[in-house]
């Protein structure tokens, strides 16, 4: 569970500025974009476009470049919210501004809420996508980074990726608050490319910025989110892009990877009552006395992972951090019938059948696809007689793909099996299948 201040600036703009990394950033050649025959800009709300590539927007649009920015929330009077959005306003004077001729598009999706309507969301994308570019077909598509702890934002990056695979388009995605949540050691450098951006660029990108005055904040509009702080950087560093992440392996993955370096206990697993509560009910809510084999998936430090092993003759816990199974491994050392491993499932998975499968805090951070693809692999692997084991927290944070309610509803009708054992409380839910 992810959350950051937006009014918080973690590492400030000199700080990102006198990295060592930068000289071995890749820097695109403005002669680049001559090439392209479209760029078309995705973006989760009015502003993120010009926050985080309006220097790119205002360059391609003076070398006589189309460029179409499509955005998934907003629009006066038409967002589901039923809310105005000054943002939607905003934008047209700021692409005014960059020199950018072609009108926003407003898709009216609710802010805050894509993940909720991502199927509509995606149908979207692959409709604005769908007719190739003119004359060679070369087009860039952006979209805002998966990795960026906003939870419309890895939405939309993860939905035009996946849109993307199917054209052939080259895309790039683009952070807008890493600069601001972030430290160095959470951007990815080596995918990182930087631009070109010359004077009238910046200087365009800077009153373009300017136009979006609901969003500041200030003595007199303390709900604005864009600190001066934050707009200085935006206006004078640098811009970049983030190439996608190779081998299919997504930003999330990295993201707990960071979170497990930076800390051998990220959620205060061994200290927090919530954490230990939720362990003692999992632990006496097991149907069985003992069990021959048990894998628990997400095993994050191996906290579960010690109790497990009490009833078990055999405890396999898989995490995708290498971090997370440096510390399991390191705290289980001298457990009889206990093994740590680095598996980034469904993907790569253990042989074997199991006895009992035990999904903890995990399944809320898979999109659909992904969460049905994990229980064809969980079903297929019990041995006969086997049960899983649900566990998911009820709230809500910007990095989930669906609830913990959803998570279970799917597992529920995908895997054809039926819940023996129920608690609910107020904090979670927690169920055993057979």
């Amino acid at each position: 569970m992810v959350a950051f201040d937006a009014l918080r600036t973690v590492t400030s703009a000199a700080e990102w500025e006198a990295r060592p990394e930068w000289s071995e950033v890749e820097t695109m050649d403005a002669q680049a974009l001559d090439a392209l025959d479209e760029l078309v800009v995705f973006s989760a709300h009015p502003d993120d476009e010009t926050i985080a590539v309006g220097g790119l927007l205002a360059l391609a649009a003076e070398r006589g470049i189309p460029v179409r920015v499509i955005v998934a929330t907003g629009a006066p009077g038409n967002d589901e919210s039923g809310q105005d959005d000054h943002r939607a306003d905003e934008l047209r004077a700021a692409l005014d501004r960059l020199g950018v001729d072609a009108r926003p598009q407003f898709l009216g999706l609710p802010d805050g809420a894509l993940k909720h309507h991502a199927d509509r969301l995606r149908a979207e994308v692959e409709r604005a996508i769908s007719a190739p570019a003119a004359s060679t077909g070369r087009r860039w598509l952006l979209a805002p980074w998966p990795g960026d702890r906003h939870g419309d934002h890895r939405t939309l990056g993860r939905e035009l990726g996946e849109a993307a695979a199917q054209t052939g388009d080259i895309v790039f995605f683009y952070p807008v608050w890493l600069w601001q949540w972030g430290e160095p050691a959470d951007m990815p450098w080596d995918r990182v490319v930087g631009l070109p951006l010359d004077d009238r660029s910046r200087a365009r990108k800077s009153t373009a910025l300017d136009a979006f005055a609901s969003q500041h904040h200030t003595p007199e509009n303390e709900d604005g989110v864009l600190t001066a702080e934050f707009l200085a950087r935006a206006k004078e560093g640098r811009e970049i892009l983030l190439r996608p992440e190779r081998h299919g392996s997504d930003d999330l993955a990295a993201h707990f990877e960071a979170l497990h370096r930076e800390s051998d206990d990220p959620w205060s697993v061994r200290s927090r009552w919530y954490e230990r509560r939720k362990r003692a009910v999992t632990v006496a809510s097991l149907p069985r006395e003992r069990y021959g084999s048990i894998l628990e998936l997400g095993a994050s430090v191996g906290a579960l992972t010690g109790e497990l092993a009490g009833r078990a003759d055999t405890v396999l816990a898989v995490d995708g951090s290498a971090a997370a199974v440096e510390t399991a491994r390191s705290r289980l050392a001298g457990r009889a019938g206990v093994t740590v491993a680095r598996m980034r499932v469904p993907g790569q998975w253990p042989d074997g059948a199991f006895d009992l499968v035990v999904v903890s805090e995990l399944a809320y951070y898979l999109a659909d696809d992904e969460w049905r693809a994990l229980t064809a692999r969980i079903v297929g692997s019990l041995a006969p007689g086997g049960e899983v084991l649900l566990c998911h927290w009820l709230g809500s944070a910007d990095d989930f793909a669906q609830s913990g309610e959803q998570a279970h509803a799917t597992f529920r009708a995908a895997s054809g099996l039926s819940a023996t054992v129920v608690h609910r409380d107020a904090s979670f839910l927690l169920e055993v299948f057979s």
